[in-house]
């Protein structure tokens, strides 16, 4: 923790907050950078005085909306196109696109805020969103309310604790990740069980 604290400190002291921005634009496009780290180590910074709070706050929640937003239009334009142009030959296939699309949009989209906190989640669910076709501003409502959360939580954390972040913030950022990861699968259980329950009523109200 300590040497990628100072190899992003080396790189955020030399290029400020552009620095900061296209850490999150990459890191979130998928590249390997630990942006939870980065966030709270640029709150870290923050208590040092070599970063400004809310500055640092506002180039960390562009950098990662920006980054989602792209993600979901590279899934949406290519992803989409792709099984519009193939999917249809192999029906099994399309008709399990169908079936995913509609479940990320009952439930998937949930993963775009909540998988912000679980590594290796935010990754994929703005690829995803896209290739399902989620209406674009239900995107931006769920994703973008869900980085500005986690962009002031972790850049927060780092503020308030200090030179003691590199003790606490492996602690902290698993309990959230398990916590988020229980929500997550809750929500998709109860819509299962929604969603069967409804099937069931539908069958007993037939003639």
């Amino acid at each position: 923790m300590e040497e990628i604290a100072a190899s992003l400190g080396n790189y955020i002291s030399q290029y400020g907050y552009g620095a900061l921005f296209g850490l999150f634009f990459l890191g979130i496009l998928g590249m390997p950078l630990p942006e939870e780290t980065l966030l709270v180590f640029s709150g870290f910074l923050v208590s040092t005085g070599k970063l400004e709070l809310f500055p640092t706050f506002l180039v960390c929640f562009l950098g990662s909306i920006s980054a989602m937003t792209t993600a979901y239009w590279i899934g949406r334009t290519l992803g989409f196109s792709f099984i519009e142009r193939y999917g249809r030959r192999f029906g099994l296939g399309y008709t399990l696109y169908q079936k995913t699309e509609d479940w990320f949009n009952r439930v998937g989209k949930w993963a775009l805020p909540l998988g912000y906190f679980i590594p290796g989640v935010r990754q994929f669910t703005a690829y995803f969103a896209g290739i399902t076709r989620l209406p674009f501003p239900t995107f931006m409502l769920y994703t973008y309310s869900g980085g500005l959360f986690w962009s002031i939580l972790f850049v927060t954390l780092g503020w308030q604790l200090g030179e003691r972040w590199d003790e606490l913030f492996g602690l902290i950022s698993r309990n959230l990740a398990i916590f988020f990861l229980v929500l997550l699968a809750a929500i998709a259980a109860w819509s299962f069980w929604r969603t069967r329950r409804s099937k069931l009523n539908q069958r007993r109200n037939r003639p």
